[in-house]
């Protein structure tokens, strides 16, 4: 039965992976949904994490048991009565004792307490680490789908620049044209290439931190589908509901659950150290064949360690100092969480309205900026000086409108992921 269900495990992500694969050979195609579903199913941190759950049962089942008694057996080598060798006769020496330790005092009770608090932890952990990497992933596909686009740019202006270039040369070569303009546009593309090269090898970076995270083959490129009208729309209405609608507690998110745990756990830790200062009691019994004291000698008694010297108060000041730091985390936490909030909110902000002040069709008007630049260029309407300009203005304000949603999508993404959709 496990083998069948190792089987159709690994053709359903066979079939997720197929599905993903865009027009592009050998290229993986991801939206958000698919990201999540490899994420859950092949990060080795989020395995990890898990694992970390079943240690922590296995360690609370382990502390609900009680201590094993000891049980001590002497025999007699030689019978001093009748010099007999391990004699098993009447006068033959046996010797049992049997202990069994007994917690009080919560010795045993908050063992298991602390130890529960720390399985809830181990829970709350894997949703933080879940979280977290879910942002990560989501954080990292964002900026490649806008590097990519970056890159796009990059590509229409080579194009058009290397299209004039082979031109000027061969007006250069006719002597229609100095020379000195045509090494102006040939710096010009060189300066556009390299510019490319260093935007693709930040994507590059990022692909690799996703192949990482999701687990995907090293040599496949990842390629980012975002529909990106309906993901601005939903950062316009995220941006709208946590400024204006009654925004979720930071207690409720599973950072400040873990803390709460922890301290939990820290509070129990306090009562058992307090325990331990207590006597440590174990209840003995004895059989003893031929005593000194009668033949078939049966005994009972308690043995008791006296904390005499030794009140266990280093340890309880250190359990006590771990119960203030756990109050000092979820302060610290829980303004962390407030400050990134409110960050975020404010970079969606400042970028819906910039992004807002500009005509709609601004993209399509500066397409045919450039086109339009390129052939007023060759026909010689315009200087080289007006046509470097017109093409920098082209680069500069279609590569600020894309890191301008890049930045705003992070964020709306970053908002999602923590505080809920």
């Amino acid at each position: 039965m496990k083998k069948y269900s190792k089987i159709i495990f690994r053709m359903g992500l066979t079939l997720l992976l197929s599905s993903a694969c865009c027009a592009e050979a050998g290229a993986i195609s991801l939206n958000f949904c698919q990201a999540d579903s490899l994420l859950a199913a092949r990060n080795h941190d989020l395995r990890s994490a898990r694992l970390d759950i079943t240690a922590a049962e296995g360690q609370l089942e382990q502390s609900s048991r009680y201590d094993n008694p000891t049980v001590s057996m002497m025999y007699n080598v030689q019978n001093p009565t009748n010099h007999r060798w391990l004699d098993p006769g009447r006068t033959g020496e046996v010797d049992i004792q049997v202990s069994q330790s007994l917690a009080i005092g919560g010795q045993h009770a908050e063992q298991i307490r602390q130890d529960a608090a720390l399985l809830k932890a181990s829970q709350s952990q894997l949703l933080v680490t879940e979280r977290d990497l879910r942002g990560a992933v989501h954080v990292a596909m964002v900026d490649l789908y806008y590097q990519q686009l970056q890159a796009k740019v990059y590509d229409e202006e080579i194009a058009s620049a290397e299209k004039i270039l082979a031109a000027y040369r061969e007006q250069t070569a006719k002597g229609n044209i100095a020379a000195m303009e045509t090494r102006r546009v040939e710096t010009m593309v060189y300066q556009l290439r390299k510019s490319r090269t260093d935007l693709l090898l930040a994507a590059l970076a990022l692909q690799t931190q996703l192949r990482q995270l999701l687990a995907l083959p090293a040599d496949e490129p990842v390629i980012v589908d975002i529909d990106e009208t309906a993901a601005i729309a939903q950062a316009s209405q995220l941006y709208l509901s946590l400024t204006t609608g009654k925004a979720l507690s930071p207690d409720a998110l599973p950072e400040m659950q873990l803390i709460g745990n922890q301290a939990e756990a820290a509070r129990h830790t306090l009562r058992w150290e307090h325990s331990q200062s207590l006597p440590q009691l174990s209840v003995q019994g004895e059989y003893d064949k031929n005593g000194s004291i009668g033949h078939n000698f049966f005994a009972v008694g308690v043995s008791v360690a006296v904390p005499l010297w030794n009140h266990n108060r280093g340890n309880i000041r250190k359990a006590q100092a771990a119960i203030d730091q756990a109050a000092v985390d979820a302060e610290r936490q829980r303004l962390a969480l407030t400050q990134q909030r409110q960050a975020d909110l404010d970079i969606i902000g400042e970028y819906l309205h910039q992004l807002a002040e500009p005509s709609p069709s601004l993209d399509a008007d500066l397409g045919s900026m450039l086109h339009a630049a390129e052939q007023q260029f060759l026909s010689r309407h315009i200087s080289l000086i007006e046509f470097v300009d017109l093409y920098g203005n082209y680069r500069d304000t279609m590569l600020a409108r894309l890191d301008a949603k890049d930045k705003m999508l992070q964020a709306a993404e970053r908002l999602k992921v923590v505080w809920g959709e």
